[in-house]
């Protein structure tokens, strides 16, 4: 007995690798098509929208999952410089496509709808940024760390993102004593 597929995951599924793979604007609906071996026409049944639905979609999906991980990690007991590490993992535990086609969902806001743009920017900073700016909020508030905590937040995102998480957890943890080393009050 087969087992069902679920044509619109395996939709969005080929959407986003065109994505990682070459931007917003090198994805053919064809070509997404043919890798889920449907016509371009059963597309539109799934995603009325078209292209731009379908961006949106796999964008809000990309975002949960990431809100989940990050979730996750904040949970962890054992204190501030323990959550930053499990942040890391969270951010970086990613294959260097993850990475780029984060980076693509970001460059596309430019090319699609204010609805479209509001609707995945929207839900990354209340998914995402929100919830880590709190953390920090927090820890600048007890006097951990000094800084508005959105800027830490930023600069933090920016050093996890960069962690090569192939060699263990020794990046990971040199990657959290940077970022509290300079943002310790001093």
């Amino acid at each position: 007995m087969a087992v069902p597929t679920d044509t619109r995951s395996e939709i969005m599924d080929a959407f986003a690798g065109q994505l990682a793979a070459g931007g917003y604007t090198g994805i053919s609906l064809v070509g997404v098509a043919r890798s889920v071996g449907i016509r371009k026409p059963s597309i539109y049944h799934h995603f009325p929208g078209g292209k731009e639905e379908l961006y949106k979609e796999v964008a809000l999906r990309f975002t949960a999952r990431l809100s989940t991980r990050i979730e996750t990690a904040l949970a962890a007991t054992g204190g501030f410089e323990r959550q930053l590490g499990e942040l890391v993992a969270a951010v970086a535990d990613q294959d260097a496509r993850s990475i780029s086609f984060e980076q693509r969902v970001y460059d596309t806001l430019e090319l699609v709808s204010e609805e479209s743009r509001s609707a995945v920017s929207g839900q990354y900073v209340s998914a995402v940024l929100d919830p880590v700016v709190d953390v920090f909020a927090r820890a600048v508030g007890r006097g951990e760390i000094a800084g508005e905590p959105w800027f830490l937040t930023n600069a933090f995102f920016h050093l996890a993102r960069a962690v090569d998480r192939s060699g263990g957890d020794e990046a990971a943890v040199a990657v959290v004593r940077l970022f509290l080393d300079g943002a310790r009050p001093h």
